[in-house]
């Protein structure tokens, strides 16, 4: 008797229906979490935080370069932390002053044959110049100095404020030794603009040992192409300006005014030449 009551009272038609109420209730909140799980678990995969920057904070000093076009600096690299990597920069000073006895300073050391002139900024993270870091920076104060700083240079204006206006390589370096070479060196075009009369040439860096190398051009015509390949020389790690200017594409200007016959064209652009502002070996063994 008590069996059969307990089964009648279990299977009722209002048990049965109770317990599909619940039931359906119970899997209806299952299925509207399945959802809400799986967008979690999205969302923290594509939260990852990327990858930190290399911390590199140092005295980074920079060679500076440049003309009545423009103003640029490029940090003097190692092939070691903290300054393994080669960032090539165009600036202006904020002093307008400042900038216009610089590029004079610049103009009479490039006819005089010793350009080096050298900018050194105060401690700083040089991976913050990177456009990706997260804490990118586009102001430094630095020091002038005409000469190497770490070479005789005189000081000409201390603390000075400079603004990136715009960073045209930042190349990190491998510091492991033996690494494959490339077959071939390039070297970048630096300027202002296309058309300037005044460019740069600046060698990419690649693995140690290297060269860091950088090339006044004078009395550039026609565009360049923005980058300069030409077959390594194995023995010196870069190429010597004669090389350089016989793998320049032709740049003297195109006469293409109408001239009586029997005239000579008047040709007053002179062909473009090069010279050198930098070649560093020893630092980067």
């Amino acid at each position: 008797m008590l069996l059969n009551r307990y089964i009648t009272t279990v299977f009722s038609p209002l048990s049965i229906r109770r317990f599909y109420k619940y039931f359906s209730r119970g899997l209806l909140a299952i299925l509207m979490l399945l959802p809400l799980t799986t967008n979690a678990t999205q969302v923290d995969t594509s939260s990852n935080s990327p990858v930190t920057p290399q911390v590199r904070v140092g005295l980074h000093g920079m060679l500076l370069f440049g003309s009545e076009y423009g103003l640029f600096a490029s940090h003097l690299p190692m092939f070691h932390l903290p300054h393994n990597a080669q960032v090539v920069l165009q600036l202006t000073f904020d002093d307008p002053q400042i900038n216009t006895a610089v590029i004079n300073g610049l103009t009479l050391s490039a006819a005089s044959g010793y350009p080096i002139w050298t900018i050194v900024p105060q401690q700083f993270d040089l991976s913050m110049l990177s456009p990706d870091h997260p804490s990118h920076i586009e102001h430094l104060n630095v020091d002038i100095v005409k000469g190497h700083f770490e070479r005789g240079g005189e000081i000409q204006w201390k603390n000075q404020g400079l603004t990136v206006t715009r960073v045209l390589v930042f190349n990190e370096l491998d510091t492991q030794f033996e690494q494959q070479k490339t077959s071939n060196n390039t070297y970048l075009k630096v300027n202002n603009n296309p058309n300037d009369k005044v460019q740069f040439l600046v060698k990419r860096l690649t693995t140690r040992p290297d060269a860091d190398h950088i090339v006044r051009l004078d009395n550039v015509g026609n565009s360049l192409p923005a980058e300069i390949v030409i077959p390594i020389d194995t023995a010196k790690l870069f190429n010597n300006e004669a090389q350089l200017r016989a793998a320049l594409p032709d740049t003297t200007p195109k006469n293409t005014s109408l001239v009586a016959p029997n005239t000579k064209p008047n040709i007053t652009s002179p062909m473009t030449t090069v010279s050198r502002v930098y070649i560093e070996l020893d630092e980067l063994k």
